[in-house]
């Protein structure tokens, strides 16, 4: 009912935006310090399912290590809404699926920096 992390975060450190095969889009957005995620935002044209669970990847990501942040799945997202229907479990896949792109591109731009220069949201 009160989906958190539902902004998109200025200057991010990680950013990656999915689509799923009923043409719903997620977008997730991260802030890191010192290795860690400190700021998450997403959005996404998705039905109610797919906000919380946009909403639980980013809770569930908020504070970990970049690192450990990837091992975050499906499953899980979908376990910690605790009643989110078997027919909606596509949701939270594209959650884990943006959050997994989100959390490469932190560890591509952390190689890399001048990368976020030519970002496009």
């Amino acid at each position: 009912m009160y989906p958190r992390n539902n902004r998109a975060i200025p200057a991010p450190d990680g950013y990656a935006g999915c689509q799923s095969g009923c043409d719903e889009i997620m977008k997730i957005w991260l802030k890191i310090d010192h290795g860690r995620i400190c700021q998450t935002g997403f959005w996404t044209n998705g039905c109610a399912a797919t906000i919380a669970c946009g909403s639980m990847a980013t809770e569930l990501a908020k504070d970990r290590l970049v690192t450990d942040a990837l091992s975050i799945g499906a499953r899980e997202i979908a376990d910690a809404l605790d009643d989110l229907p078997e027919g909606n479990f596509h949701c939270a896949a594209l959650a884990a699926q943006t959050l997994h792109a989100a959390l490469k591109d932190c560890l591509e731009t952390g190689r890399e920096p001048w990368k976020k220069l030519y970002r496009v949201y």
